[in-house]
């Protein structure tokens, strides 16, 4: 009777031990982990300088941030009509317009930078304007402002600086025998024209003090030749109301 307990226990134990072993080689494989895969990061590149205007015939060298003097940089242009950039990442603004350079380096990085090349506006100009319209009222209509003036070739001059797409200088223009002068600064837009000139020319003339103050520009420069419209208010402290004159640019040289 004690031999058959004793048989009976042992077979107990075992059974309970194969069962725990079953368990574990169950649980093991369910809580195996994948094998991890190591991953890569292709560094961060950004275009340098950040310049992204140039003037028409100016140069500017680009590079690669984070790159090394082992690193061998491929630059390319989207437009090469409007920018060339060589093998060293030196750009030049070629003709008014918009181009991207991209810089790509043999570690497998790249960076884009989009650059507007825009005319060259600074310098000394002399042109004349036609007046295509104009409208006067109060003293001004009383004194046939705008009968005289309609269809009338004027003369003015632009001394400019520019940086950038920013413009400031002097402007003269001519009204009657005399010349109406002052201050201008103005802007330069996507499309590479001036967009806005602003500031006040005064004078003595045609008996009275007068003023006139740009109200709006659309003129591109094409080499050494401005084209375009412009419009401007005419006042003066003796003359009651206003009169507002827009001109045809007709001929610009630099």
């Amino acid at each position: 009777m004690k031999k058959m307990a004793r048989h009976f226990l042992i077979m107990h134990r075992i059974s309970k031990l194969c069962a725990v072993l079953a368990l574990l080689a169950t649980g093991g494989c369910s809580n195996t982990a994948a094998p991890s895969t190591a991953t890569t990061t292709t560094p961060t590149q950004a275009v340098t300088p950040a310049t992204t205007g140039l003037l028409v015939g100016q140069t500017q060298l680009y590079a690669l941030t984070l790159g090394t003097s082992l690193n061998v940089v491929t630059w390319t242009s989207s437009n090469s009509g409007v920018l060339t950039i060589d093998a060293t990442g030196l750009a030049t603004g070629i003709a008014n317009g918009v181009a991207t350079v991209t810089g790509v380096s043999d570690d497998g990085s790249s960076a884009t930078l989009t650059v507007q090349v825009v005319p060259v506006y600074q310098g000394s100009w002399a042109g004349t304007s036609t007046v295509i319209a104009c409208t006067d009222v109060a003293g001004f209509a009383l004194s046939n402002y705008c009968s005289q003036k309609q269809g009338a070739t004027e003369r003015w001059t632009l001394n400019l600086t520019q940086i950038g797409l920013a413009l400031s200088g002097t402007m003269a223009k001519s009204e009657g025998a005399n010349v109406l002068t002052g201050s201008v600064t103005g802007a330069i837009g996507a499309s590479g024209d001036i967009i806005s000139l602003t500031g006040t020319l005064v004078g003595f003339a045609n008996g009275v003090n007068l003023a006139l103050t740009p109200i709006s520009w659309d003129a591109l420069a094409s080499g050494n030749t401005i084209t375009g419209t412009w419009a401007a208010n005419v006042t003066s402290p003796q003359i009651l109301g206003i009169a507002t004159i827009q001109w045809q640019l007709t001929g610009a040289i630099q």
